[in-house]
């Protein structure tokens, strides 16, 4: 017996717009949906469960000391982080919903709206384009958490981690309000995103770097955040050919966007997590009693020296 596989989402939901979703586009975006899926349960998993300890070339060795304190020296063998100090992995697992969320959503062909567009094709002059705002609540919500466990690696304070965050928010909102207008106005907010991701690539690629050298995460904090500094470059391109130009069809765009998201959340974040197991968590601060300070803290951590007990500061 055969069982006919259907996609009614459209039926459902039907487009409002001219150039609209059509039924392939909506497979695409349920199967990346999926993976977003996996990428959550995978993540909760890895967040909620305690495994052995294991071998990690970079991470600091515990021992009791004679206060009853977890001390810590030497390169050795690594405890697996406890749960006040699992924060990349908060985070990522974050992402990974946020993300699950927005391609349900824009897989069931809900969360746009029609917009006329300026650069139309074929012979109507009110041609509407579906935009997909939901994607930029999406990009809102969770790039935030993806800067945020990338400057935690490198030991940079809340300021700076402010900061880059509300870089990213006036790239993002720029960007939605330039997909928003219907005539050539948009490039103009589209500028002022680009400006806004330049200042922030230079935050993360030029303080960032500074501040992980202090605690000797350098080199893997360039690799990570470099991948996704470069990363980013791509979206650009994929805004001007469809928000943008109006050039690439719906489908197009949400194969192109598709591909972006998903090596930047379930691919990068996965070899994040897999990277940030080579630091013990008091290089960031964070200890099973909570998020501790202090640059003595920090630097005995680094240096290999900390002879235990716990130090005091805000959370």
């Amino acid at each position: 017996m055969a069982f006919e596989r259907r996609n009614n989402a459209l039926d459902i939901n039907p487009p409002n717009a001219d150039r609209k979703l059509s039924e392939h586009g909506s497979d695409w975006l349920w199967a990346v949906m999926a993976v977003f899926g996996v990428a959550l349960l995978s993540w909760l998993a890895w967040t909620l469960l305690r495994f052995k300890s294991r071998a990690v070339a970079k991470t600091p060795k515990h021992h009791e000391n004679g206060a009853g304190n977890a001390g810590v020296h030497g390169t050795a063998a690594a405890v697996v982080p406890g749960y006040g100090e699992r924060i990349f992995h908060y985070l990522w697992a974050l992402a990974a919903f946020i993300g699950l969320i927005t391609y349900f959503t824009m897989a069931s062909d809900l969360g746009n709206t029609p917009i006329r567009q300026y650069l139309h094709h074929g012979s109507n002059p009110l041609q509407t384009r579906q935009v997909f705002y939901v994607r930029y609540i999406y990009w809102a919500l969770a790039w935030p958490l993806i800067i945020t466990a990338n400057l935690l690696l490198a030991g940079v304070s809340w300021a700076t981690i402010f900061f880059a965050i509300a870089l990213q928010e006036i790239w993002v909102v720029s960007w939605l309000c330039g997909a928003l207008v219907a005539t050539s106005y948009k490039w103009g907010y589209f500028a002022f995103g680009i400006f806004a991701y330049l200042v922030l690539a230079y935050v993360m690629m030029v303080w960032g770097v500074q501040h992980a050298k202090r605690i000797r995460t350098n080199k893997d904090y360039t690799l990570l955040a470099g991948t996704l500094v470069l990363l980013w470059i791509a979206f650009p391109i994929a805004w001007g050919l469809s928000e943008g130009a109006n050039r690439l069809s719906i489908t197009g765009e949400m194969i192109f966007y598709g591909i972006l998201d998903l090596i930047a959340v379930p691919v990068y974040g996965t070899l994040f997590l897999i990277y940030s197991r080579r630091f013990h968590p008091g290089l960031f601060h964070f200890t099973q009693e909570g998020r501790v300070t202090g640059i003595n803290h920090v630097d005995s951590f680094a240096s290999g020296n900390h002879q235990g007990g716990v130090v005091q500061g805000g959370v």
